[in-house]
């Protein structure tokens, strides 16, 4: 959706990038560290959510030369990629829920983090979890790594509302 002055659309959009890279650097990294058993979903769909997002942005910046993309065609995009987001956002929350990702640890969380499938990089059928053996510090950092991942979806989201309130500003002023 085209905002009515091109250098807030750029800056806008350019933010929707940024977080964009970060959500597919980072879900790419977690599912390159994963080495035991099926890829947990999640992991598959914030690298998705990444690449939506992305072409959110393009398109966005499209939309200032295409005519075809401005007015309800782009809002109709924005709200799909903030929906998209915000699902990303709310999955990964849940799968990290009651872990603390602190360094200080006590047995309650350490358990959550061990067979977290996201934080432990698979895990064989007698429970023997890739990271737990080969270096436990790097659960922490997975678990972390999934916060950032998490909390730049929700702000993608944050960004794309701003952007469609300028879009509903402008549409409302007429042109």
């Amino acid at each position: 959706m085209a905002i009515a002055n091109p250098i807030l659309n750029f800056v806008v959009r350019g933010f929707q990038a940024l977080f964009g890279v970060v959500v597919l650097g980072i879900s790419v990294s977690l599912i390159r560290g994963h080495h035991w058993g099926s890829l947990p979903a999640s992991l598959g769909f914030s690298a998705f959510v990444g690449g939506v997002t992305i072409l959110g942005a393009a398109l966005g910046v499209a939309a200032l030369f295409l005519t075809f993309l401005d007015g309800m065609v782009g809002l109709i995009i924005d709200a799909l990629v903030a929906l998209i987001n915000a699902a990303g956002g709310i999955v990964l929350a849940i799968k990290i829920s009651g872990v603390d990702c602190n360094g200080d640890i006590d047995y309650h969380s350490a358990a959550k983090i061990v067979f977290n499938d996201i934080f432990n990089g698979g895990c064989r059928r007698d429970d023997q979890c890739w990271y737990w053996f080969t270096d436990p510090e790097a659960m922490v950092s997975r678990c972390r790594s999934t916060q950032a991942d998490c909390v730049f979806m929700f702000l993608a989201v944050l960004v794309l509302a701003v952007s469609a309130m300028l879009a509903f500003l402008r549409m409302k002023k007429g042109y």
